[in-house]
């Protein structure tokens, strides 16, 4: 029926090397995109800032 139903079970360490690469994968994600606002910040170098006033 699914060919993927029937498949066998990686592993352990298998399963946890893969686990451990893909957690990586995710931080290195997440750290790249909240240092890239920073970074812009500091290559548009605008020294003006916003001020609301009411």
């Amino acid at each position: 029926m699914f060919p993927g139903m029937f498949m066998r079970k990686p592993d352990k360490a298998a399963a946890l090397k893969q686990l451990r690469t893909h957690a990586a994968m995710f931080g290195l994600w997440v750290a790249v995109i909240r240092v890239t606002p920073y970074i812009l910040h500091i290559l548009y170098d605008e020294k003006e800032e916003l001020k609301l006033e009411l």
